[in-house]
């Protein structure tokens, strides 16, 4: 059986791996998106599908903020 610990780097690289596929970036590009985003949230409530969620989000308003100005 796996630990909690575990757990949560299997959930960690998977976020990377999924955000890289979807956006279309790099995997470092993921981690430092994601590693950006866990800096500013508390390490033990971690829910990584609300995490990749807010991440996508987070980047759609940016992407369209950009096209408005254009």
């Amino acid at each position: 059986m796996q630990n909690k610990f575990d757990l949560n780097t299997l959930s960690y690289l998977k976020l990377i791996k999924d955000l890289s596929v979807e956006i279309g970036i790099s995997l470092e590009e993921a981690k430092s998106l994601v590693d950006t985003a866990l800096h500013f949230i508390n390490p033990k409530k971690i829910n990584y599908q609300e995490l990749k969620e807010e991440i996508l989000t987070f980047l759609v308003m940016n992407m369209f903020s950009l096209i408005c100005k254009l």
